[in-house]
């Protein structure tokens, strides 16, 4: 079934918040069941999902370290307890990882900032200052994509050449201060050209301006966010009690 894409965002976000702000073990487990759910439901994403968590787990075992070490330098909690807390904690940022994790795949290609730009069109208010902020975010969007392709080639042309041999982390540090000020200036000026073009194509003459392949707003979209928002204080209304 297809989802407007605020109605994505709004329920992955309300979820997570849900997560984060939750003090209670049955509606963490609830949460482990809907994650359990989307997963299998996409599971198609399942590998992309799981490359993305993988630095949680890398990173986990310093976390924990740390997390007791403090612990029994600065409370009086018993290391049963503690044990119990990082578990508890660990499990909820587990969570929020993965559903965003799987957000970030369905969302590739879903269409947010069109979905908003459609949505804005249809109240036709003539603000520049609102076109120029979603002009801002496309090229933004635009020319990540680009700027990282550039990136991993020089990287990996540097590699392919045996210049990242045996480097220090401090060598590793220089060689991006010293490659970062190109890329960033060649999409700057890739940018800069395209507004160019986009003045000369006649852009700030017609507020709001037009959108190609509208994402429609229907009522039910509202409904399904109006149902979300009071889920989620719902949720945590019940798991304060």
């Amino acid at each position: 079934m297809f989802l407007n894409p605020l109605v994505r965002i709004c329920f992955y976000l309300s979820f997570s918040l849900t997560v984060l702000m939750n003090q209670t073990i049955l509606i963490l487990g609830i949460g482990v069941i809907i994650i359990i759910g989307l997963l299998y439901l996409n599971r198609n994403l399942f590998p992309e999902v799981l490359v993305r968590i993988i630095p949680f787990f890398r990173f986990f075992p310093y976390m924990a370290v740390l997390y007791v070490g403090f612990s029994i330098l600065l409370t009086t909690a018993t290391m049963s307890e503690i044990l119990i807390e990082i578990g508890f904690a660990s499990l909820k940022i587990l969570l929020m990882v993965s559903i965003m994790a799987l957000y970030i795949e369905q969302s590739l290609s879903s269409g947010v900032l069109l979905a908003l730009r459609s949505l804005w069109s249809t109240l036709n208010r003539s603000w520049k200052w609102v076109e120029d902020f979603f002009l801002f975010f496309e090229l933004t969007f635009r020319f990540f994509p680009t700027f990282q392709k550039e990136w991993e080639s020089t990287h990996k042309g540097k590699s392919a050449l045996g210049l990242n041999a045996n480097t220090t982390r401090w060598t590793q540090i220089q060689n991006i201060g010293h490659d970062l000020p190109g890329i960033v200036l060649r999409n700057y000026r890739k940018a800069e050209e395209t507004s160019k073009m986009m003045k000369l194509r006649g852009y700030g003459k017609q507020i709001p301006r037009g959108v190609a392949f509208p994402i429609r707003f229907y009522l039910s979209d509202g409904l399904f966010i109006i149902g979300i928002i009071c889920c989620f204080f719902g949720v945590n209304f019940l798991g304060k009690i």
